[in-house]
């Protein structure tokens, strides 16, 4: 996702960020089989549903077609804005 256009970053750059985020990240394996999750609008968003619901995460995303599924999954979805004001005010 790193190397997605919209974040602009130079692959030195992707490095750098993600050796800065893994000391924070936990390795998750999808289980088999995979946990049942809400039909969704985009099939490739749903690796990072069955992630979330497997490692009982909230997914943080500004993802709109995952954006439409908070509230009604017992996946907590929240968006990027909701997550940085629930971060800063801890």
């Amino acid at each position: 996702m790193l190397a997605y256009p919209k974040f602009k970053l130079t692959p030195s750059e992707q490095e750098e960020l993600l050796a800065d985020y893994l000391p924070y990240a936990q390795v998750m394996t999808l289980p088999d089989p995979l946990p049942i999750v809400p039909a969704c609008r985009d099939p490739f968003d749903l690796p990072f549903l069955q992630l979330a619901s497997a490692g009982k995460a909230t997914l943080v995303t500004g993802d709109r077609d995952l954006l439409v599924l908070a509230g009604s999954t017992p996946i907590r979805i929240i968006g990027v804005e909701s997550f940085i004001e629930q971060f800063s005010a801890t």
